[in-house]
């Protein structure tokens, strides 16, 4: 009878130990599932994608919105200008989605390199099974934070800041490279549009030659040779016009892709008029090549992938400092009340952070080695388009002079046929040679554009036509602020 109370007691112990287990243990499920984050399923659909690409218009909202907040004005019958076709490839390739969405990937990263580690709670149930233990439970938890010693989380932090630099500039390559695509197109198209013209023109000469000759033929005047080498030009030229004509229409659709829209879609665009070709002292070239050296696209990026190797080394170096965790905690050891207080460290008994940081000093001469690279390919590229530029503009200014001279002498002969000192076939001959020349000036500028944009390719800056879209200046435009 005597132990009734004490069993009694011990009941009732148990009882409120095992309440307060199951309301601990209810809390942190509840805590659990108050934190958890629902994302709900993004399936696609392979026929309604397909849909949505292939309406992508320049007339899209976010095309007029993007041009109106730019200051570019809208284009007006068609004339799109080199800026507004630029911006709106900007925001209909599927390409530069890509690069943004890795963008956006990269910076999440960040977020999750910067936080530190979570503590973790560690349970202990025993029952000391000896017959004569009054109360045989143990029961403790203990709370074990872990600290991270040698600046490590700022590390990462750093490092996946740098991450995140280095993909924004290669977002801005991208964007390079999609305005690289759209002009090259963009300039073939405009000077197709003016070659096909000049064919038109001399196929009618040509046409008006062989009715001359042949009116010439059937009085007597002329000879069947004669005959023979008109209707041979005649002939190449509609050969070349239509091959040319192709070429137009290739150009079209090339532009259309480099935009990110269908080809019939451009169907009745106009590229604005081709203006004025610039001329570049050697000063200026000069100074765009230092420049460039400093703030081309690829070299602002291959900087940051150094500075994330400089932040892999820092963080091997940082691993020479071990992690310590400490676990404080209460026990109820058999009816008596403890604190407690646990404590880790990671022995080095089989290696240590020397043979890191080795690995992190040689990937970091890569990435040195990778910006040297990149520099001397910067100045490589300037100095052949500097190059080129000097001999295209030599080649074009001489094709100028050759085609203003024919036409002089073009407008002499007409002065001569109006006055009935020449014939009509005299007239066309030099109106057959003016054409040619016009087309070898023709030929001369696109080789002067052609230089001109191997200059431009090296600078990474635009140089002809002139733009007010820079992609260095648009980043942040268009990926929007850091989460």
């Amino acid at each position: 009878m005597r132990l009734a109370p004490l069993s009694l007691a011990n009941a009732r112990h148990r009882a409120k130990t095992a309440a307060v287990r199951w309301f601990a243990c209810c809390t942190m499920f509840a805590l659990c599932c108050t934190a958890c984050q629902h994302v709900p399923l993004a399936p696609i659909d392979p026929a309604a994608n397909a849909v949505r690409l292939s309406t992508r218009s320049l007339t899209d909202p976010t095309v007029r919105d993007a041009l109106a907040t730019r200051g570019i004005a809208a284009p007006a019958d068609n004339a799109w200008s080199l800026d507004q076709l630029t911006l709106a490839a900007w925001l209909l390739r599927t390409d530069l989605a890509t690069a943004r969405a890795e963008v956006g990937a990269v910076r999440a990263a960040t977020g999750v390199e910067a936080q530190r580690p979570n503590p973790t709670v560690n349970f202990t149930n025993e029952k000391v099974t000896d017959s004569g233990a009054t109360n045989p439970w143990v029961v403790g938890a203990a709370l074990a934070m872990t600290f991270e010693l040698g600046g490590k989380r700022e590390i990462r932090r750093e490092r996946a800041l740098a991450s995140e630099a280095a993909a924004e500039w290669q977002f801005g390559e991208a964007l390079w490279s999609a305005r690289a695509e759209v002009r090259r197109s963009w300039l073939d198209l405009s000077l197709s549009r003016e070659l096909v013209a000049l064919d038109t023109d001399e196929d009618t000469l040509r046409q008006g030659f062989l009715t001359w000759v042949e009116t010439r033929l059937r009085l007597g005047a002329g000879t069947t040779p004669e005959r023979l080498a008109a209707l041979q030009a005649a002939n190449e030229t509609r050969s070349r016009l239509a091959q040319d004509s192709a070429a137009l229409a290739t150009a079209r659709a090339e532009l259309a892709a480099a935009i990110g829209v269908a080809s019939a879609e451009l169907a009745a665009l106009e590229p604005s008029p081709l203006a004025m070709l610039p001329t570049f002292a050697a000063a200026d070239i000069a100074t765009a090549r230092d420049n460039a050296l400093v703030n081309r696209l690829d070299v602002r990026r291959a900087l940051a992938e150094y500075q994330v190797a400089e932040q892999e080394l820092r963080a091997a170096v940082a691993l020479q400092y071990p992690d310590l965790t400490l676990a404080p905690g209460y026990l109820h050891d058999q009816a008596d009340h403890k604190i407690t207080l646990g404590l880790d460290l990671p022995v080095p008994l089989f290696h240590n952070a020397k043979p890191a940081i080795r690995q992190a000093i040689a990937q970091r001469a890569v990435a040195a080695a990778k910006f040297d690279e990149v520099q001397a390919a910067a100045l490589a590229a300037i100095d052949i388009g500097a190059a080129r530029l000097t001999s295209a503009r030599a080649a074009f200014d001489a094709a100028e002079r050759a085609s203003t001279a024919a036409g002089d002498a073009e407008r002499s002969m007409q002065r001569r046929l109006t006055a009935g000192a020449a014939d009509r076939g005299e007239v066309l001959t030099e109106q057959i040679a003016l054409a040619g020349l016009k087309r070898s000036a023709l030929d001369a500028r696109r080789a002067l554009i052609d230089a001109l944009t191997t200059l431009e390719n090296g600078v990474e800056q635009p140089l002809f036509p002139a733009s007010q879209l820079a992609p260095a200046a648009s980043l942040r435009e268009l990926l929007g602020s850091s989460p």
